[in-house]
């Protein structure tokens, strides 16, 4: 991990935490530790999964890089901060032990995990390093309510368009959910663990965000009678279990206004399978045209993680979402002109037999990533005792099902 982040050293500063402003999905607060890099509630099992994944996979999840812990400290005025500071223990080892303790409190793991230890303060004299020109000012007002004022060029609409702000609205409130869940628990003078990861959307200038829950099956292994059967439900009335896949977030720029437009989980879970293709549509859509300059590398990628996902043994990747991202300011095509000309393969050919090769120009502007792994389990991982044979067949259907509609809309567009 880097250097410059976990050593303990009376040189290292301690890091104000703002809400990361594209997060579109999730439950658990993701926040901005710098330009490159995101922190999220540490959960033993997902740092685990960092830890010891398959060399294959590393191209399609984000660089793990440690941890630190997170204080929230509130002044006389009311005004909030979140502070990271490095990680005071000299090795992660421990961290990785089942029997460690060291789940975050605010984090959403298994129900096992519910009764974890908070560490007591040890940084008091670590010296804080404040963001220049701070984007995020929070405040609890006396009727017990958040008061949140932003400074940045960005505007994000919901769906209606009825409101817009200047952080994304599904960002927005997990942040608020995570400030009053720590206040209301007194943490102010405790610390929780997070998680440091790459910041995939730091690649892009104006990132459009589709966020997928994948698989037919959404209960971890270990989940309680009840939880099985909400996860069960939640999936049965949604995409998830005829297509294996259903939209839980999306933000896509519109270059004629401007402004993001977003959708959230809600949404995604009240889609039919035709609403979930013009959902995909409505991703690729930037307020002009759509964004066919895209689409191949979009397949391409899908394609070679089918490739990996149905080589990993036993692995069910359950609850995780897949993040796909491009750059809604990096120049759309105004027509199908030059991918007509391409040779196009047919919606329903078997992907095996197809080219994986990933050496085009065009592959850096597209960012497909595996995510959320507090419930992925394998043979031999985490000493759990139930284990599975062959590949996680629910995550390939939704990945086969992704490709197909992703390949349709470009049938449609390149054969008008």
């Amino acid at each position: 991990m880097p250097e410059h982040l976990m050593e303990s050293h009376p040189s290292v500063q301690a890091v104000q935490l703002e809400p990361f402003q594209h997060q579109v999905g999730g439950h658990t607060v993701v926040l901005h530790y710098d330009e490159t890099t995101l922190c999220k509630p540490l959960v033993k099992r997902e740092q685990l999964f960092y830890v010891t994944q398959p060399e294959e996979l590393k191209e399609f999840t984000a660089e793990y890089r440690g941890v630190i812990d997170v204080q929230l400290q509130e002044d006389n005025n009311g005004y909030i901060t979140l502070i990271g500071y490095p990680h005071l223990i000299d090795s992660d080892d421990n961290l990785l032990k089942p029997d460690s303790g060291s789940s975050s409190p605010l984090s959403s793991g298994s129900d096992s995990e519910a009764t974890t230890t908070q560490y007591p303060i040890a940084h008091k004299n670590t010296p804080i390093k404040h963001k220049t020109g701070s984007s995020t000012g929070i405040r609890f007002l006396r009727s017990g309510s958040l008061e949140v004022s932003t400074q940045t060029d960005k505007v994000f609409s919901t769906a209606d368009s009825s409101k817009k702000g200047s952080l994304n609205p599904w960002s927005l409130r997990c942040h608020k959910m995570l400030l009053k869940k720590w206040r209301n628990q007194g943490q102010s003078s405790d610390t929780s663990k997070f998680i440091l990861l790459e910041n995939v959307a730091a690649h892009f200038k104006r990132p459009c965000i589709l966020d997928l829950k994948m698989g037919t099956r959404q209960h971890g292994d270990d989940a309680s009678e009840s939880k099985k059967r909400l996860q069960m439900e939640k999936c049965k009335q949604s995409t998830s279990s005829t297509l294996g896949v259903r939209v839980c977030g999306m933000q896509v720029y519109q270059v004629d206004s401007e402004t993001y437009t977003s959708r959230d989980k809600y949404h995604g879970r009240s889609l039919s399978e035709e609403g979930f293709s013009e959902t995909i549509r409505q991703y690729l859509h930037d307020g002009r045209n759509i964004r066919l300059d895209i689409i191949k590398t979009i397949l391409e990628k899908l394609k070679k993680l089918h490739h990996l996902v149905e080589k990993q043994d036993s692995f069910r990747f359950y609850s995780s979402s897949l993040l796909i991202m491009y750059d809604g300011i990096d120049g759309g095509m105004d027509s199908a002109e030059t991918l007509s000309q391409e040779n196009m393969v047919n919606s329903d050919e078997v992907l095996h037999n197809e080219s994986l090769d990933n050496d085009d120009n065009d592959k850096g502007r597209v960012v497909v990533r595996m995510i959320d792994f507090a419930h992925t389990t394998h043979r031999g991982f985490y000493g759990d005792k139930t284990t599975h044979d062959g590949p996680d067949r629910g995550y390939l259907l939704g990945l086969e099902n992704l490709i197909k509609v992703f390949r349709q809309l470009q049938g449609e567009y390149t054969a008008s």
